[in-house]
């Protein structure tokens, strides 16, 4: 028994494939190239989309390192600057420390000169005030043994105005 090829067509039923065949692919073919076409729609969709988001994250990518080279070379400048700024604010404060020194020092001499010349006024005061009371007293106690009592009273009035106009 060998293999033989059927040529009847009405036994091996070619026509009947053929019609169904035809219908199918005429029929389900374009309901297939449609879902096949929204398909690759949806795809190209799906693929422009990520591209946008590719193009935006990349643009984001490239603002961000923008901001990082700024900020690298701010904080190289700062770097390089720091130096002297200190030392322009080391300088200046010293400088103001320095004015801040002569002023206290100018303030305690005028202070201690004021309370030297107080002190001075005061010891003044005192002296004159002990020296005319010593006078008084000696002026009494011995112008009262001679006698002259009354010119006494003039010489103690007068000393007492002379006082009160060296003391003011």
């Amino acid at each position: 028994m060998g293999i033989e090829f059927n040529t009847n067509i009405f036994e091996t039923n070619l026509i009947n494939l053929s019609i169904v065949l035809s219908v199918v692919f005429l029929v389900i073919g374009d309901a297939f190239k449609t879902a096949l076409n929204e398909r690759k729609n949806g795809i190209l969709t799906a693929l422009n989309e990520a591209d946008e988001r590719y193009e935006e994250a990349q643009n984001k990518l490239n603002a961000t390192l923008a901001l990082l080279e700024e900020a690298k070379e701010k904080a190289q400048s700062i770097q390089k600057e720091a130096p002297g700024t200190a030392l322009k604010e080391k300088e200046t404060i010293q400088t103001q420390y320095a004015l801040e020194e002569d002023r206290m020092n100018q303030k305690f001499e005028n202070d201690s000169n004021l309370a030297r010349a107080r002190m001075a006024k005061t010891l003044y005061n005192h002296m004159v005030h002990t020296s005319i009371s010593k006078a008084r007293t000696y002026l009494v106690t011995h112008v009262n043994q001679v006698g002259q009592n009354a010119s006494l009273s003039k010489v103690v009035d007068l000393i007492d105005s002379e006082k009160e106009v060296a003391l003011a």
